[in-house]
């Protein structure tokens, strides 16, 4: 098992591509195709002492840093791919033991994006290139990073909506190993591309803060088990409950007014679409149409016996009863997937 012929690498600042995935990233390019996406450009990052003179012929932190993640992906023998839109280092502070966002951080930073923003950022480039894999830091962003697992976030996103299979870096064994021998020098030398944050001391790093990190002689990989849409056996039995849903809630909804209707609506509703927060278009429908099917069988009742005309009678409660879970099956089928969201955007910019 392998990562893949044609792997999208994405991460939230220059270095990480080296620090965390280099092995990988140099492995698939020797037969395949690398590329990396650096969703900010580490504004926040320090700079060593002897590349100061290079910070200010550069012109400040994000243009040196962009200069050496250019140096270090090309020594991978990968591809840069420049996002649509960037976003801003969020910087790290531990409050009571956890890693979070800086206390000064920006409205630009990464952090303060929403989370279909930045998904969308990601999708743009997933769009363009069509990877077969995605590779990003597993959930807690390796040490905590808050960029690193909004990115983590996004990608698992994207690769569900589409799927396209995830792996993310781990630091115990787990479903693909890469060794660096076979690339060590390849990842050496982007290693040295990050001189503003990183100096190589024999088999160690170490980092602009002082810190010591050994550089990995194995990385490890697992295939991200993302929650699965829901399959065609569950969504029958989804449609059967939702024409109880229907039944039930047709006969109940004026019993005790006005908890009946209240109960009666918040069962459709929930019935219809829950599927789709799942990530099942077509439990939705079926939800829907077991819900919707005898309402509209009372409601289009031919013969219009009494029992029906009482059962829809034209008046709040009946009309509530019939607009609402209509209207909660036209927004949770028609809402459109990410993929369709970003085409939407594309459209309206064109």
């Amino acid at each position: 098992m392998d990562l893949g012929e044609h792997v999208l690498f994405v991460h939230a600042h220059p270095d990480d591509e080296t620090l965390s995935t280099g092995a990988a990233i140099a492995t698939v390019a020797q037969t395949g195709a690398a590329a990396v996406l650096t969703v900010t450009l580490g504004e926040r990052g320090e700079v060593r002492p002897e590349r100061r003179a290079a910070l200010e012929a550069a012109g400040g932190v994000a243009a040196l840093r962009s200069a050496e993640l250019d140096g270090a992906v090309a020594a991978l023998g990968a591809t840069r791919v420049e996002p649509a839109a960037r976003f801003e280092d969020s910087g790290m502070a531990w409050v009571d033991g956890a890693a979070g966002p800086a206390a000064d951080v920006t409205t630009a930073a990464l952090t303060s994006q929403s989370t279909t923003d930045v998904e969308l950022l990601v999708l743009d480039v997933v769009q363009r290139l069509r990877p077969n894999a995605l590779v990003t830091y597993d959930e807690d962003g390796g040490y905590g990073h808050p960029d690193h697992r909004v990115v983590h976030r996004a990608v698992v996103a994207i690769g569900r909506d589409l799927g396209i299979p995830v792996y993310e870096r781990v630091s115990a064994p787990a479903d693909v190993a890469v060794p660096l021998a076979p690339v060590a020098d390849r990842v050496r030398a982007a290693l040295a591309a990050h001189a503003s944050q990183l100096v190589v001391d024999g088999d160690d790093v170490v980092h602009v803060g002082g810190q010591r990190e050994p550089i990995a002689q194995v990385e490890h990989y697992r295939a991200v088990r993302a929650s699965t849409p829901i399959g065609w056996g569950t969504t029958i039995v989804v449609g059967l409950v939702a024409v109880v849903v229907g039944v039930v809630g047709t006969f109940a909804y004026r019993s005790v007014e006005p908890w009946g209707l209240v109960l009666a609506l918040a069962a459709a509703v929930g019935i219809v679409v829950s599927p789709r927060l799942l990530g099942s278009r077509a439990a939705s429908i079926a939800a829907a149409v077991g819900v919707l099917l005898p309402i509209g069988l009372v409601a289009l009742d031919p013969f219009r016996t009494a029992a029906s005309a009482s059962l829809l009678a034209a008046d709040l409660p009946g009309w509530l009863w019939v607009l609402v879970p209509a209207a909660a099956a036209l927004v949770a089928v028609g809402w459109p997937t990410r993929e369709g969201v970003a085409r939407i955007r594309d459209a309206a910019r064109g």
